[in-house]
């Protein structure tokens, strides 16, 4: 009895095993981030040789980021976290700007 209901059902079976291996790679090439962060690296190796400008290049690396923000707030609900906030940072680039930053240490807390 049991060879017949495991001959019956193997059809079944294989399609599961099909289906669960088709959503864990597509779940893979959705939270991947690696090929997002080659376009920027190719992105700035394109400004480095002067290919693009710094406005088109602020533009696309924006767009870029946009996207890898998008892939971390799927990590994050694929593993049960809420998302990040959207909001973030704004300012402009210009030339020679910069930021600096101090760091004071506490003698008394060696």
């Amino acid at each position: 009895m049991f060879l017949i209901d495991d001959l019956l059902l193997m059809p079944i079976d294989g399609m599961k095993f099909v289906f669960r291996t088709l959503a864990r790679i597509a779940e893979e090439q959705y939270t991947d981030d690696a090929p997002v962060k080659e376009r920027l690296l190719e992105l700035q190796v394109r400004l480095e040789n002067q290919e693009i400008t710094e406005a088109e290049y602020v533009r696309e690396e924006a767009e870029i980021l946009r996207e890898l923000r998008a892939i971390q707030n799927r990590k994050r609900e694929m593993a049960g976290l809420p998302p990040e906030q959207a909001g973030g940072f704004s300012g402009k680039l210009g030339e020679g700007s910069g930021a600096s930053v101090t760091f004071e240490v506490d003698e008394g807390k060696k």
